[in-house]
This record gives structure tokens, sequence and C-alpha cells, in this order.
């Protein structure tokens, strides 16, 4: 007798406990204890990364309790992002001590003085890049792990572009901690370069019109290693699109052969 196909559309039995999508069933659980639909979970991501993107450069960083309020909330979405993308129980150890680096090194930007900006500084991007990128590569494992591609499962892929671009964003900062002149920045907009928040949002943006080939030239590489942050960031921006894209494609293809399958 022919075994069951993988790609078959039909749903599990309730409380057959089986296993799917990288290790969720954990996840949806909490997520239905919590009245939150665990089919939106990468949906209400994307949301929160949006927002964050369009609200945190609008926020006034000149003054104490807007720096607090703005590293809060930027703060509480990281955590967001631990809990929705680490399923399994080692993502979730990992992914606790990364998250803790980047709790603790944050605090330290206001608790130590100006002559060890520099460095609190660079601890703070390189916890974020391996925290981000951590959970970049989580979420391509869940996917790529698939048998049967759901609608939030190509939102997750849009997520992990997105924070992919975050990791570069904050490259892009802690290359700037160390070589200044390696960037040419419009003067108009120079000036957001002297506040270190302010400095995270604008390498934000470079980092998006980098990987989306948009360019629009206020900020441009000129010198190393600015250099070759960028043409990575192009060839990963390229080889996600490629690679992720033609994955869901495939993945879809054979889920629409197996529902036509007469056999």
């Amino acid at each position: 007798m022919a075994s069951p196909s993988l790609l078959s559309p039909e749903p599990a039995a309730p409380g057959a406990g089986v296993v799917y999508g990288g290790g969720n069933m954990a996840w949806e659980a909490r997520a239905l204890k919590r009245g939150v639909s665990p089919g939106r979970k990468h949906l209400l991501l994307l949301a929160v990364l949006i927002l964050l993107q369009i609200g945190q450069p609008l926020l006034e960083h000149r003054r104490v309790i807007t720096r607090v309020l703005s590293d809060s909330v930027f703060v509480a979405i990281c955590l967001y992002v631990f809990f929705i993308v680490c399923s399994r129980y080692w993502q979730r150890v990992v992914g606790a001590g990364l998250f803790s680096l980047v709790l603790v090194t944050n605090i330290a930007l206001y608790t130590h003085g100006h002559s060890f900006h520099l460095l609190v500084g660079a601890l703070f991007h390189s916890a974020l890049i391996v925290f981000l990128g951590f959970a970049v590569g989580v979420i391509l494992q869940n996917l790529f792990s698939q048998t049967i591609i759901k609608a939030d499962d190509v939102i997750g892929a849009v997520c992990g572009y997105m924070l992919g671009a975050m990791v570069w964003g904050n490259l892009y900062a802690l290359a700037y901690l160390f070589v200044p002149g390696a960037f040419n920045v419009n003067p108009v907009i120079a000036i957001q370069l002297e506040d270190w928040q302010l400095k995270r949002s604008l390498f934000d943006y470079l980092s998006f019109t980098t990987l989306t080939s948009l360019g629009y030239g206020d900020i441009t590489p000129v010198g190393q290693p600015a250099y070759s942050l960028t043409w990575l960031e192009v060839l990963f921006g390229q080889f996600y699109m490629a690679v992720v894209v033609a994955q869901l494609v495939g993945m879809k293809l054979a889920q629409a052969i197996s529902r036509h399958d007469p056999r």
C-alpha cells in the first residue's frame, strides 16, 4: 500500500500532535491560549517591523524620556521577534542568550560615559547583528522544512528579508563607528549622524535602499569596509530572492500537482 503523500492538502485530525513548519506546534498552542491566530504570526511580525521603521525615525531623540521610550519599544520588538521566530527549545536557548546581550548593551549605552561610548556602541551593534542574523536563519530553516506552504509562510519570508536588511544596517553603523570616512553623507541629513539612535535609522534606510537596488545617492560608500559591505548585501539580496522565492514557487507547484493527482 502506498504511503500518504507529505504534500497532501488534507488537514491533520485535531489532537493528532503532528509537528510541521519546523516545530511550530508549541507556538500554536501558546498562541491559541493568548487568543492570537497561529496562522497570522508572521503577519503580525511584518506589521510590527514596518511600524518600527516608520515610527522610530519620527520620534524626537534629543530628550531623555523619548530616547528611553524609543529604545524600550525597540527592545520590546526584539523580544517579540524572539517569541515569534524561536519555537524549538534550542532556538529559545540561543535566542534568549542573544537577546540578553542586546538588552544589556542597550542599557549600557545609558549608564556608561562618553569615553566608553565607542566600545559599548560596537558591542550593541554586534549583538544586534548576531541576534537578527540568527532570527533570519531560523525563519529560513523553518521555511525550508515546510511541506505545505501557507500564506503566512510567504509573509515570513518577507519578514526574513526585512530582518536581513536590518542586519546590514547595523553592519554599516558598526563600520561607521570605526571608519566614518568610508561613507559620504549629504550635508542636509549629516546632522543625524550626531545622534546614535537617528544614526541607526539612517543606516537602516541605507540598507533597505541598497538591498532593493534603489540607491538615492544621499548616502554612498566611498571607501572600505563600506565597499565590501555594499556588494555583499546586494549579493545577499539576489541570493535571497532567487533561492527563497524559487523554494516557495516550487513547493506551491508541488502542492497544486498533488491536489490534481488522481492517484
